[in-house]
């Protein structure tokens, strides 16, 4: 049965990279070649669907939420325009080879593309393409710093002074008035340039060619360390700058015949940052010289490299029996000088730069056999290593409770090796099962002196030194053995059912000598005991099933689940997680040229966490603490169309989709701990976001080669998060400097029209 969830959700203004006016035709659903009788896709080989579109948008409010990606973020008229136009004389069962195209679309829109290819048929092929993405992140953002959108210096007003030791919850007339509003976003810009030649019909080469240039910005917030007025880290959110340019190149030799194939390619990426840091000044009062702190810094992306090398290929022994496999070999490096007047506790460097030099291997074979006519089998293995070979050092600096830690960085590396068998089997005309066994194995290491290692492991904690050996990987193995089961049956003609059984069993060696040099003192230490979710020895059981019902021709029912459920063997961590989610989708077309659809979607995911309080790195935590997270999600839509209206002139198209998603998560007292008010225990203020959506839209066709689209669509969402916003806000936190930033929430209101001619 034929899902219509995509076609539901969809919406003219969610596709944000195929952009506004593509997205009227996509919700109408009547592209002009979708009109003539026949395959589209197979008559536009034929003959070229030549047309030109011009429109407009207006939308009734500001909001970067509604336009994050497709440039409909303020409120007003927006002019929108697509064409395309093809030729050559290879069209039209012409006898010749040669064709040529030229194309544009969401012109007058921040996610523009244009671009034209020209091609002789089985010879050689050219194009280039330029299209445009910006990303409205937020628009309610505001800073008393004084720099462009972009930049990476950033000042306060020379009579902004400084915070008292009272926070920021009681700023002066002076720095309230220094706030204003800025638009953060972020656009991109690709060029890029591709190839082709075929010296025969086994031989061809391929040549990709990008230049990606990204400009704006995005936020980040940073602490100020060098503070020492009892108040901890204050914190100010920035603006860090994304001036990016990134050259990726692509070539590849391939050859191919009827018995395999065979392909050799380099791949490289350059990628480079117009800064090495941003500075700001810092606002906050140093209660040691009773005067603001001088300019801080924070580094940037350092630019960097990419090379790899690619080989691939695949021998088919007989029809029924086929080997392929691949290998690369990559290496990333960068060595980006340490630049910028970093905080003044900062010692300085020990070495000029990281130095950085990263190893990637890869490897993959498979083999297939159609044993018989009913019994497919195939065995599998991947291999792939991440061999980190970054230059290891000291680092000293003083924090801002007076330790001064020998930190040492750790390059960390691994390998990951899978292997898998499997096998398909058809009981009989009606019945299918496949059955598979996985093998996954990751492994950890380290590529450090041990004597550089020490340094920072034989740091005083807690009065007290860690054991040798240390090692830097927690669980330098895990192994994950996975069996699943999938069983098909057509139980009638009308009526098809799936379901499928998966168990995993992971099993993880932690190593008791763990230790994070890093941090070398007893600020911050990972707690004994404590393993990351994806690290730790874990089961899992996961069972899905579905069925589709074609009740008659008209009608069309479907219905699945799926249920999955983690148990984890750690002491503290997460300790158990679930999810479990029901789909149903349905459409009735009750005449020729009508059907209406909906469908229901409802997750849910819980996960329970222990955890616990206090710097104890040497022995295992006693004040204990429990977490549980729930998240649910429903989602309805509705949807109907009607075609061939008014003398086969006119179609409609109307829908309306509803969202809601909740989440709630709550901390309990454990053994030995005690709440010390209600930021740590209790029920926390449920998250929420709550999104309706209606629209209807319609095409007239004038003649055979004009048509109008008009439109409208309501869209309201509601969004509420207090545990992050709150934060924010002016008055709420001594140590945050506010920004001001709203949880996203819109009432916007959108018509549309546009015009459409087809030349033919």
């Amino acid at each position: 049965m034929k899902s219509n969830r995509r076609d539901l959700s969809i919406s003219v203004l969610t596709m944000a990279v195929r952009g506004a006016l593509a997205t009227m035709a996509a919700v109408v659903a009547m592209p002009q070649a979708a009109l003539a009788d026949g395959d589209p896709g197979a008559a536009a080989l034929i003959n070229p669907d030549n047309y030109v579109e011009i429109g407009g948008i207006f939308t009734s409010q500001d909001s970067s939420k509604f336009g994050e990606y497709n440039g409909l973020d303020k409120k007003g008229g927006h002019v929108l325009g697509n064409f395309s136009v093809s030729g050559g004389d290879s069209y039209a069962e012409k006898p010749g080879i040669d064709r040529w195209s030229i194309y544009g679309n969401n012109l007058g829109t921040d996610s523009r593309q244009v671009g034209a290819a020209v091609s002789a048929q089985d010879k050689w092929s050219f194009s280039i393409d330029y299209d445009e993405l910006r990303h409205n992140i937020t628009d309610s953002y505001r800073t008393p710093y004084q720099s462009s959108l972009g930049g990476n210096t950033f000042t306060l007003p020379s009579n902004f002074g400084t915070i008292d030791p009272n926070g920021t919850a009681s700023l002066t007339a002076n720095q309230l008035a220094a706030y204003h509003q800025m638009d953060v976003y972020s656009k991109r810009q690709n060029t890029s340039i591709s190839a082709g030649y075929n010296f025969n019909r086994e031989w061809n080469l391929k040549f990709d060619y990008k230049h990606i240039e990204q400009t704006g910005s995005k936020l980040i917030s940073s602490a100020s360390d060098s503070i020492s007025d009892g108040l901890g880290e204050n914190v100010a959110m920035l603006l860090t700058p994304t001036e990016y340019q990134t050259d990726n190149f692509n070539l590849a030799v391939n050859w191919g015949s009827d018995k395999g194939f065979f392909s050799a390619g380099y791949y490289g990426s350059l990628f480079h940052d117009d800064y090495n840091h941003l500075t700001w000044d810092n606002p906050f009062l140093n209660v040691n010289t009773n005067a603001g702190s001088s300019p801080e810094s924070m580094s940037t992306p350092p630019s960097n490299q990419f090379h790899q090398l690619n080989f691939s290929g695949g021998y088919f022994f007989t029809p029924a029996t086929r080997l392929v496999g691949g290998l690369s070999y990559a290496r990333n490096t960068q060595n980006e000088s340490y630049a910028g007047t970093y905080t003044p506790g900062l010692a300085t460097p020990p070495i000029s730069s990281l130095n950085a030099a990263v190893i990637m291997k890869h490897a993959d074979l498979k083999l297939s056999n159609q044993t018989t006519q009913k019994l497919n089998l195939s065995a599998g293995f991947t291999y792939n290593e991440r061999d980190n070979n970054t230059a290891s050092a000291i680092y000293p600096f003083q924090t801002i409770g007076g330790d001064s830690p020998t930190p040492v960085n750790i390059p960390l590396s691994w390998k990951h090796t899978q292997a898998e068998l499997a096998g398909s089997y058809r009981l009989d005309d009606r019945q299918h099962l496949h059955a598979a066994y996985n093998y996954d194995k990751f492994e950890r290491w380290c590529n450090t002196s041990p004597a550089l290692y020490a340094a920072g492991g034989s740091q005083p904690v807690n009065g007290g030194t860690y054991p040798t050996p240390t090692s830097c990987a927690q669980v330098p193995k895990q192994v994950d053995n996975i069996l699943s089961l999938d069983y098909r049956l057509m139980a009638t003609d009308t009526v098809n059912f799936n379901a499928g059984y998966a168990y995993s069993k992971r099993n993880s060696d932690v190593n008791p000598y763990f230790y994070n040099p890093m941090q070398s003192f007893d600020e911050g230490f990972e707690n004994m005991g404590f393993l990351a979710f994806f690290q730790a020895s874990r089961k899992e059981n996961r069972v899905r099933m579905g069925v589709d019902w074609q009740a008659t021709e008209k009608f069309d029912l479907s219905l699945s689940g799926k249920y999955t459920q983690d148990d984890y063997d750690a002491t503290l961590g997460v300790q158990q997680g679930k999810s479990s989610s029901i789909n149903l989708d349905a459409t009735y077309a009750y005449s020729e040229k009508a059907t209406v659809s909906a469908y229901a979607t409802v997750q849910r995911r819980t996960r329970d966490l222990t955890n616990g309080q206090g710097q104890y790195p040497l022995q295992p935590l006693t004040a204990l603490w429990t977490n549980n997270l729930t998240d649910n999600e429903l989602t309805l839509g509705l949807s109907a169309k009607q075609k061939g209206l008014m003398g086969e002139r006119l179609d409609l198209a109307e829908g309306i989709t509803y969202s809601l998603g909740k989440t709630d998560y709550s901390t309990a007292a454990g053994a030995n701990y005690t709440c010390v008010d209600s930021t740590t225990c209790g029920v926390f203020p449920t998250i929420k976001n709550e999104m309706i959506s209606f629209r209807i839209s319609g095409g007239y066709k004038i003649d055979k080669a004009s048509k109008v689209m008009v439109g409208y669509q309501y869209q309201h969402l509601t969004s509420n998060d207090p545990t992050q916003y709150d934060y924010y806000q002016y008055g709420y936190s001594a140590t945050v400097l506010p920004a001001y930033l709203q949880a996203p929430s819109y009432n916007q209101n959108l018509v549309y029209v546009a015009y459409r001619y087809d030349m033919k």
